[in-house]
């Protein structure tokens, strides 16, 4: 039986400098050469560039180890140094809002951890790269007596965190963040995304949640950032407009879908074609890794480790006829690439 070698994806594209990709077996030995130049990046400058992060889960917790406050810093630093206009991150911007105590006297008890947010807020503004973030399950779990978290991180960010539009050029950026654990979106801001997609259908959309749809969902079949260990994870699986969601996007052709969640890093597409990038539900759908807590998955029924110590996002160049995504390593600064991708989503007509 021939070497079958299924990596990568015909959205996969080289990184910049590469002059070929080589195949070797478990052994070391090269089987086979993927000859470039069709697979290059694309000539001339980009219209823009913007970066994507998402699951940032910043904390300022003693009693947990990994500390993603230095990613976010260096990963703001990277996107401003290469010229992006601004960052999106893809919700779960804090760890909890909260922390349980450990110590025998309160053993339990829940205190909203502000510092968090505070923390979130003096790295941004450590930087001039505007940050647009939307609210993940980790900042709507937990609207408890003391203060809602969704009240904090709105005074935090200074901006509506659930749903919101930004422009750059002709194109059209939807923010929608969740109001609830279980819910990806709420319903006022469900038909505010409709509306917004009607009223721009000749304009490219990017439409940003923080939940993959997983596909144990009525209305949904295997997504991007979907491996095994997480489709029953997925806040698209308790929220009952799934097959709406799906419906609606895949009516607009110019639309792109991003969202983070599962914390998995783009080697997942070694074990899961969909891993990064998927069309399986009749639109375009791209997952965004973690860059403060990845996950390294290890085989393909959805076992993964905990990768602490990297960080990984996107470096997005947006060119008239498409996107090309630079998957990013962070932490060695250097190009991954599984997650360097072109996807064909042309210019509309242009603003409403």
């Amino acid at each position: 039986m021939p070497y079958a070698y299924r990596k990568f994806i015909p959205q996969n594209i080289a990184p910049p400098g590469a002059v070929r990709i080589e195949v070797r077996d478990g052994g070391g030995n090269q089987v086979a050469a993927i000859p470039l130049g069709r697979l290059a990046p694309p000539a001339g400058e980009p219209l823009y560039r913007f970066g994507i992060i998402s699951d940032l889960h910043v904390h300022h917790n003693p009693y947990v180890a990994w500390n993603p406050i230095p990613k976010l810093d260096n990963a703001l630093s990277f996107f401003e140094g290469l010229g992006c206009a601004f960052c999106v991150a893809c919700g779960d911007l804090t760890n909890t809002g909260f922390y349980l105590r450990t110590d025998e006297a309160v053993a339990g008890t829940e205190y909203l951890d502000e510092q968090q947010f505070t923390k979130y807020k003096e790295i941004c503004d450590k930087h001039t790269i505007p940050v647009y973030e939307l609210c993940g399950n980790h900042e709507s779990y937990y609207g408890m007596p003391i203060t809602s978290n969704l009240t904090l991180l709105e005074a935090y960010t200074g901006k509506g965190v659930l749903s919101y539009a930004v422009e750059q050029g002709d194109d059209l950026f939807l923010l929608c963040g969740q109001d609830a654990g279980s819910s990806v979106m709420s319903g006022s801001d469900f038909t505010w995304l409709g509306q917004m997609l009607e009223a721009n259908k000749d304009r490219r959309c990017f439409v940003f949640v923080h939940s993959h749809i997983d596909d144990n969902v009525a209305g949904g079949v295997e997504d991007s950032g979907n491996p095994a260990f997480s489709r029953e994870n997925s806040i698209f699986g308790y929220w009952g407009r799934t097959a709406e969601f799906i419906a609606l996007l895949q009516k607009y052709p110019r639309a792109m879908l991003f969202h983070g969640h599962t914390h998995m890093m783009f080697e997942g597409q070694a074990f899961d074609p969909a891993a990064n990038y998927s069309r399986e539900n009749g639109f375009h759908s791209v997952h965004v890794p973690s860059s403060g807590a990845p996950r390294r998955l290890v085989s393909a029924d959805g076992a993964w480790e905990a990768a602490d110590s990297d960080s990984q996002g996107y470096i997005v160049d947006v060119y008239p006829d498409g996107i090309h995504l630079r998957g990013w390593d962070f932490v060695d600064n250097k190009p991954i690439p599984l997650g360097t991708l072109w996807v064909d989503v042309p210019e509309g007509g242009g603003a409403a």
